[in-house]
């Protein structure tokens, strides 16, 4: 191997480190450099060379952020590692072809021609094919949210960089940061120091326009009365079996919980996602209970159970229950987890095909009606999609709740993202988003991005937020994928440029030949 490839395959690696550690730990100072070194290059390769560095990059991210897996699907199935090896291993060679390409489709794209500032026209162009790529990626595989890799999630640690996510969504922050990690690239290459002030100006921009963003919604006017919620929280392992030996101790443990939580008075008790692990009866004896148990301070409960769609299929639900029992609403998860909710290609993981059901979509997006204002609901993986969140405040949601279940990932950085994810859709929906996770965490994010509650404990627990009913409309909630239309656009403009440069590139060359030959 020579020098110049080894020297490009470190670079790659180490850019596939630090964007691990930079993106899926969400690092507001890193993320602005972690992708410099395979940037830096791209500026003298051929297109081989530039597929081998995305396809490295990519399997060496893919190491330790699909690792869980391995340990994972063992937990799953309570048999062998094979089945983690071998999903593991699918998504790092997914993963070194998606980057592969990546890099491939810039090569073929960009200005090959040196002037005074094709390198900005190149920016611009990576930047948009990776927000087209992270775009399309996360739609194609929305039952596999582990794939839903967003190169701007750095941003979400700051309160400022995170606000212009209300306009454009998810993609204005992997917009800005490619675009930031290929000007510092291309200025090193270059060895133009000057152009290092562009990346720097760049991030002072973007992060004045996050200060005013922040300043002008913090000055909007609220009326409305805030309304109460007590976050129930079961912290119920997941190995821990409904069964003869621990059915009873575990009803007793919501029971109290139950009544603790009423105590407090809360207008709404949000449990976690199929809290009750059956299927919803009117006369189900539990749910009866928790009714009794908490009918004097006449709260509406937002409870996690399953409901009965045909034989081994159930949706995964959440009712809207009213003090007096009735049903006020239901919501049906839309978004399934492929190989674990639902078959993928006629394959599932055999921990819920033993335990024979499979799961069934929903198909609306209406708020869950309550007496206190609409109740957005995400379930699980829902709070990574932006269309999940946008959806429900399109249909008139006035708040937000993600119910959820991370105890086969407590142990993992899985649960962080879970909740850096539920932070950014209360910012691009500008709606408070109240969270609570079995084995993860639980709390309150409200609608400017400010993280009121978070909470995480190996012990049940309850916790008593305040959340703020919101009615105006964000830009990225009506149209979530507005900025993704406009880098599609620019990518088409480029392409088209190239076929028109290329036709008269081979229109004058005969002319110029024939004139050399007379000379």
């Amino acid at each position: 191997m020579s020098k110049y490839l080894f020297n490009y395959f470190i670079a790659a690696i180490a850019s596939g480190i630090l964007t691990f550690f930079s993106v899926m730990h969400v690092n507001f100072i890193t993320i602005w450099l972690c992708f410099v070194p395979l940037f830096y290059l791209l500026s003298d390769c051929n297109k081989k060379t530039a597929f081998r560095g995305g396809a490295i990059f990519g399997l060496v991210l893919a190491f330790p952020t699909f690792y869980w897996m391995i340990p994972g699907a063992q937990r799953f199935t309570g048999s062998s590692l094979v089945y983690g090896i071998i999903v593991f291993s699918f998504s790092a060679v997914f993963f070194a072809i998606y980057f592969g390409l990546i890099n491939y489709l810039f090569f073929l794209l960009h200005s090959k021609k040196e002037t005074k500032y094709s390198f900005i026209k190149n920016a611009l162009l990576m930047s948009t094919i990776w927000v087209t790529g992270e775009a399309l990626l996360m739609n194609i595989t929305t039952g596999m949210p582990w794939f839903g890799f967003h190169s701007g999630i750095g941003l979400l640690e700051n309160i400022y960089s995170i606000q212009p996510a209300s306009v454009f969504g998810m993609h204005i922050l992997s917009f800005i940061v490619i675009l930031v990690n290929y000007c510092i690239a291309s200025a090193i290459a270059a060895k133009r120091w000057f152009h290092l002030s562009l990346p720097i100006a760049l991030i002072g921009l973007y992060m004045g326009w996050g200060y005013l963003l922040l300043n002008n919604t913090d000055k909007e006017k609220n009326d409305n009365k805030p309304i109460s919620i007590a976050i129930l929280n079961e912290n119920i392992k997941p190995e821990i079996k409904w069964d003869d030996k621990n059915g009873n101790k575990l009803v007793a443990s919501l029971l109290r919980l139950d009544s603790i939580a009423a105590a407090q008075h809360p207008d709404i008790i949000l449990w976690s996602e199929s809290a009750v692990p059956w299927t919803y009866r009117p006369n189900d004896d539990l749910v009866k209970e928790l009714l009794r148990i908490s009918a004097s301070s006449k709260p509406t409960h937002l409870l996690g159970i399953n409901t009965d769609y045909e034989s081994n299929v159930v949706y995964n639900s959440v009712y809207a229950l009213a003090p007096n029992g009735s049903v006020q609403g239901r919501y049906d998860k839309r978004y399934l987890l492929s190989f674990i909710e639902s078959s993928f290609a006629g394959l599932s993981f055999p921990f819920l095909s033993s335990i024979g059901f499979m799961v069934q979509p929903g198909e609306s997006n209406d708020p869950l009606p309550t007496a206190y204002g609409n109740a957005g609901v995400m379930i699980c993986n829902e709070s990574t999609l932006p269309q999940s969140a946008s959806s429900m405040v399109q249909r008139g949601a006035d708040f937000l709740v993600n119910l959820s279940n991370d105890g086969w990932f407590s142990d993992t950085y899985l649960t962080d993202l879970h909740f850096w994810n539920v932070k950014l859709r209360a910012v691009e929906t500008r709606r408070d988003i109240a969270f609570n996770s079995n084995n993860g965490y639980a709390g309150l994010v409200n609608a400017l991005g400010k993280v009121v509650l978070k909470e995480k404990s190996d012990e049940p627990f309850i916790k008593l937020v305040s959340i703020n009913k919101h009615d105006n409309f964000s830009l990225a909630a009506e149209y979530p994928f507005l900025f993704v239309y406009l880098c599609v656009l620019y990518i088409g403009i480029i392409f088209i440029l190239n076929i028109v440069n290329t036709k008269k590139s081979c229109r004058n060359m005969p002319h110029s030949i024939t004139k050399s030959t007379s000379e």
